[in-house]
């Protein structure tokens, strides 16, 4: 299978309405069993275990669903305005695709719906004792599925919208993706030489954001054309029609190029899957919103920046592991993948910091520190933290900070 269709199918299971699709379908067969298996029990037994209490139990629970399921959308919908208005409109984009939030209102649903059309076929009198019988095991089942959805949502909803827990999802995200692109480091294809690009270039066709890439088909199509592909945007990258996709030495005709645009796929924003930089730029947005003179609340940026200093140690100490395994496996030898760039990573969470805190010595204190941290991982990290702590020395220079917050600001900043 394509890797672009396993892609499209991952995005689609991360929305709400399959999985109350799928509940709705489960609730459905239970209801359609109940009439199956209801001849196959005996009428004495169904009389015995107390079936006649069903319609009760489906009245309380057809009442009850609807109004929770109301108020888990709205509480949901809630949630993902005060993530926008207190973090950023980007990481609300992972309460939407929450499996917790997605899985109690499905269920919520799926109880509501199975409800409904249970009292219907009770109601139309398709169902003899057995048949209530197996219905009541059902509701109860339900009942208690409900019970302990209901308990593990109130619970969650302790921390839902929460700025620390927005935190640590952003982090979570950047860190599963930083792991992937570990794991293929060029995307599975080889290492791009420093200013390789071909005769013939694949134009973008629209303005957007890359967010996928599918490998297997460059390479299907590297493998027709019997010259590499190059490849010039990784995901997360800003394209527009004047941009070249890729380039290859080879003869492209109009299939070819239309082969190449079809596996970069883009939309009108980034995402956090396949793309490490992207969560870095949200704890950067969240740092900037905090520290703006509305908010003015530079503790959050404390929390991003100990955040960002160990996201950054997370991708330097598994490079140097990947590194020490040996070379990646190369799946897609006709493609030649540019690199991560590590010095944008480092800019991405804590230039927004240096800017907008400059006037806030303790901030610019904090940042000093964390830049030294990061100074002492590997790669391109050090020198690019160096550059950051003399740009931030110089912002603080012209934020108004008398010449004694800025000793304090020197004295942090040494050992770069």
């Amino acid at each position: 299978m394509s890797e672009k269709i396993i892609y499209l199918l991952q995005r689609i299971l991360r929305k709400t309405w399959w999985r109350c699709a799928l509940f709705s379908l489960f609730a459905v067969l239970a209801v359609v069993l109940s009439t199956v298996l209801g001849p196959y029990i005996a009428q004495d037994v169904a009389l015995k275990l107390g079936s006649d209490s069903i319609d009760s139990l489906l009245n309380i629970l057809a009442s009850s669903m609807l109004t929770v399921a109301i108020f888990s959308a709205s509480t949901m919908v809630s949630a993902f305005g005060a993530v926008a208005n207190s973090a950023t409109p980007r990481a609300s984009q992972l309460l939407i695709e929450d499996t917790t939030i997605q899985n109690t209102l499905a269920a919520f649903i799926g109880a509501f719906l199975y409800s409904v059309i249970a009292l219907v076929g009770l109601h139309a009198h398709i169902y003899g004792d057995g048949g209530r019988l197996v219905l009541f095991g059902f509701t109860v089942a339900m009942l208690l599925l409900v019970v302990i959805v209901l308990l593990r949502w109130i619970d969650y909803l302790s921390v839902l919208g929460r700025l620390g827990e927005t935190i640590r999802r952003v982090e979570a995200a950047t860190i599963k993706a930083m792991n992937q692109r570990l794991e293929k480091p060029f995307l599975g294809g080889q290492r791009q030489p420093p200013g390789a690009r071909g005769a013939n270039e694949v134009m973008a066709t629209t303005t957007g954001f890359v967010q996928h890439v599918s490998m297997d088909l460059l390479q299907t199509r590297a493998k027709q054309l019997g010259a590499p592909l190059h490849l010039h945007v990784l995901p997360g990258a800003f394209v527009e029609p004047t941009m070249a996709l890729a380039s290859s030495d080879g003869p492209l005709d109009d299939d070819a190029r239309k082969a190449v645009q079809d596996a970069v796929l883009m939309g009108p924003g980034r995402t956090f899957d396949h793309d490490p930089r992207f969560g870095l730029v949200v704890m950067g947005e969240i740092a900037a919103r905090a520290l703006s003179a509305a908010v003015n609340d530079p503790g959050t940026s404390f929390d991003v920046l100990a955040t960002g200093v160990k996201v950054l140690g997370h991708w330097s100490a598994e490079r140097q592991r990947h590194d020490a395994a040996g070379q990646p496996v190369v799946a897609f030898e006709d493609v030649t993948v540019p690199g991560l760039r590590e010095a944008g990573m480092l800019e991405d969470v804590f230039t927004p910091i240096a800017r907008y805190g400059a006037e806030a010595v303790e901030v610019g204190i904090t940042l000093q520190r964390a830049l030294r941290s990061v100074s002492r991982l590997g790669g391109d990290l050090p020198e690019a933290a160096r550059v950051l702590s003399r740009y931030a020395l110089e912002r603080a220079a012209h934020g108004g900070l008398g010449e004694g917050d800025l000793a304090l600001l020197r004295a942090a900043a040494e050992g770069h």
